[in-house]
C-alpha cells in the first residue's frame, strides 16, 4: 500500500456546559457530564489530577445508546446550550429550534434526501456489537456512535497503548534479551514463540506486537521500557490520563483478560488518534505479514514469518469500495468478544477512525465494521 500522510487537522475543543462544578473536581467519566461541541473537559489542581483540553477531537453526545451525528459541527455564540440543542430535539426545544430544524429538513428534502417524518424513510442501519463509533480524523465529524463511553474489555486492542509508549520511550535499535519475567503463561494466549535468551530488537518486537498481536512481544517491550509489567501498566494509565481517557484502566500491556482492565470506544479513539501521529505506526499497521530473523540463546538464527490478524488484509472480508483501509488493530477474548479499531480514508483522502468492540464473532465484527465504513459521506 502507498504511504498516506495524515492531513492537517482542524482544532476542536470541548467545554463543560453551564452549571457544572468548578475545575477543582476531577470528572471520573465523560458520562458524568454533558458534552457540547466546545468544552473544557477536565481542569484540576492536585498532583494526582490533570488538565485536559480536548482539541483535534470529534465529540459524541453522552448517554446515547446509538446515534448518528450530523457531520456539521458549526459553533454558535450561545452560552446556554443544552444537549438537545447540540444533538437533536426533544420536548424542551424552543419554537425557534424546531422551526430551524423544519427548515433544515425542508432543504434536505429538496436536495433529494429523506424527510424524517416521511413514512417511507429508511431506518438507518446500526450495529449489534456492545459499542462502536466512527469519526473523521481530518474533518472532526462524529458520524456514528453507540455506547461510546461504556467501559468494556478491549482485548488486544490494548496493544495500541503499548505501541504508543514504545514509540515515545524506546529506541527501536536497542537489543532486548528475552527473560523469564517476559514469558506469558496464560492458556491460549497468542504468542510469537519467543523463548528465554532470544535476542531481538525493539523494532522486531514492535512489529510482532502490532502485526501478529504477540502477547510475549507486549511483555518484552513492557519489561524493557519500565522494568516490569506492573510498572509499565502504571505508565499506560498515566499516559491514558494525559490523553484524557477517563474511562480507562490498564493492568497489562497485552489485553489478556483481567476484570480491572477496561476502556471505552471513545478512549481508544483518543489513543489511536495519538498513535497515528507517528509514521512508523502507520507503516506497521498496514502490513499483511512480517518476516524477521533473530538469535536464540545458543546463538543460532531463528527465522519467522508472522501474518496480520487484520482479516481485511488477508482477504477474508472485503471493505466498501468507497474507502481504503490503511490498517488497525484487532482483539479477541471470551470476555471482550471480537474487537477492531481501524484507520481508513475516503476517496478524497480524508482520514477516519472506526471502532467496534464486543462483536459476537468475526462475521459480525467485519460486517458491522462495514456498516460503519458505509456511513462515511460519499
Amino acid at each position: 500500500m502507498k504511504r498516506i500522510k495524515v492531513g492537517a487537522v482542524c482544532l476542536l475543543s470541548l467545554s463543560l456546559l453551564t452549571g457544572c462544578t468548578p475545575s477543582t473536581t476531577l470528572i471520573k467519566s465523560y458520562t458524568d457530564t454533558a458534552l457540547s461541541s466546545k468544552s473544557l473537559i477536565i481542569n484540576t489542581a492536585s498532583e494526582d489530577d490533570y488538565t485536559f483540553f480536548a482539541e483535534k477531537l470529534a465529540v459524541f453526545p453522552k448517554n446515547t445508546s446509538a446515534v448518528s451525528v450530523s457531520e456539521s459541527t458549526d459553533e454558535t455564540d450561545e452560552t446556554e446550550e443544552t444537549e438537545s440543542d447540540t444533538f437533536g430535539s426533544d420536548e424542551t426545544d424552543t419554537e425557534e429550534t424546531l422551526s430551524g430544524q423544519e427548515e433544515s429538513d425542508s432543504e434536505e428534502t429538496e436536495a433529494g434526501t429523506y424527510d424524517e417524518t416521511d413514512e417511507t424513510a429508511p431506518v438507518e442501519e446500526g450495529i449489534d456489537a456492545k459499542t462502536g463509533l466512527i469519526a473523521g480524523k481530518d474533518t472532526l465529524s462524529s458520524i456514528y456512535g453507540k455506547n461510546v463511553y461504556d467501559r468494556v474489555y478491549p482485548a488486544s486492542v490494548t496493544k495500541i497503548m503499548t505501541a504508543l509508549l514504545t514509540m515515545e520511550k524506546a529506541d527501536f535499535n536497542d537489543t532486548v534479551v528475552f527473560t523469564e519475567d517476559m514469558v506469558v503463561t496464560d492458556y491460549g494466549a497468542k504468542l510469537c514463540g519467543f523463548e528465554v535468551g532470544d535476542q531481538l530488537t525493539v523494532e522486531q518486537l514492535f512489529y510482532g506486537l502490532l502485526v501478529y498481536s504477540g502477547n510475549d512481544a507486549a511483555n518484552a517491550l513492557a519489561v524493557h521500557i519500565a522494568g516490569s509489567v506492573e510498572a509499565f501498566a502504571d505508565m499506560m494509565n498515566a499516559e491514558a490520563k494525559k490523553l484524557g481517557c477517563v474511562d480507562t484502566h490498564f493492568v497489562n500491556p497485552s489485553g489478556l483478560h483481567d476484570n480491572d482492565h477496561y476502556t471505552s470506544a471513545y478512549d481508544l479513539y483518543l489513543i489511536f488518534d495519538k498513535c497515528l501521529e507517528y509514521e512508523i505506526f502507520q507503516e506497521v499497521i498496514r502490513q499483511n505479514s512480517y518476516s524477521l530473523s533473530y538469535r536464540d540463546a545458543a546463538g543460532g538464527t531463528v527465522d519467522a514469518v508472522y501474518n496480520t490478524t487484520n482479516q481485511y488484509f488477508l482477504d477474508y472480508y472485503d471493505y466498501p469500495e468507497s474507502v481504503r483501509v490503511l490498517g488497525g488493530k484487532t482483539g479477541t477474548t471470551d470476555e471482550a468478544g471480537c474487537c477492531l479499531i481501524l484507520y481508513e480514508v475516503d476517496k478524497k483522502n480524508q482520514g477516519y477512525i472506526s471502532v467496534i468492540l464486543g462483536a459476537s464473532d468475526s462475521d459480525e465484527l467485519y460486517s458491522e465494521m462495514n456498516i460503519l465504513l458505509n456511513k462515511i459521506p460519499k
